[in-house]
């Protein structure tokens, strides 16, 4: 190799170097980004940038310190649905009632949602009301619903297990039985962001 070749050859790796390094980031934070999409767009920047600095309170959670309460709960059409025994699968459990507009108005997202996770096998939607009897949950929620529907007409679980008190509010809960996301309020699930949030935890 001639000096004019070493020089050159120097040169072109000083100058690459750098730019490999500026691109490599570029690349990391552009998949970050992408990862965080969803999450912003369902929260909003400026609450997601909060809950990523750890600040708690309401509106919304997003994390991976909480455990979720185990309970078992009557089902629609009978027999008893546990939470534990769910281990495996995310849960994107809705907590509702039937005097509630909100809850009413988006209960059809969550209805279409849980026809289009039926074919994911490791995605259950759980709507709990806590209205006084099945009469009442199946004004909205047929018995031929795609969604597993609970009743916790004391409250026992919505208020005593989980602490809400405003409804509609959503939970989704990872396979290992970890609280990774709580949404207040009510909110298309049905919506391609909706279910890219979802994805991310499967």
């Amino acid at each position: 190799m001639t000096r004019r070749e070493l020089v050159a050859t120097v040169i072109v790796a000083v100058i690459a170097f750098p730019l490999m390094f500026i691109f490599t980031g570029a690349i990391i934070d552009a998949r970050a980004r992408a990862r965080e999409a969803p999450f912003r767009a369902v929260l909003g920047n400026a609450r997601f940038e909060q809950l990523m600095a750890g600040e708690v309170g309401v509106p919304h959670y997003l994390g991976a310190s909480l455990l979720a309460p185990d309970f078992t709960l009557p089902m629609q059409g009978g027999g008893q649905w546990s939470l534990s025994e769910h281990r495996g699968k995310v849960l994107v459990i809705n907590f509702w009632t039937v005097t509630c507009r909100p809850c009413i108005q988006e209960m059809p997202t969550l209805e279409l949602l849980a026809e289009i996770t039926e074919d994911w096998n490791d995605v259950e939607v759980v709507a709990i009301s806590t209205d006084r009897s099945w009469d009442e949950v199946e004004t909205i929620i047929a018995a031929s619903s795609k969604i597993t529907s609970l009743l916790d007409s004391e409250r026992e679980v919505v208020t005593g297990k989980f602490g809400t008190r405003l409804f509609p509010e959503t939970w989704i809960i990872d396979g290992d039985g970890v609280v990774r996301f709580r949404f207040d309020g009510a909110l298309d699930w049905s919506d391609p962001v909706a279910l890219d949030l979802i994805r991310a935890y499967r």
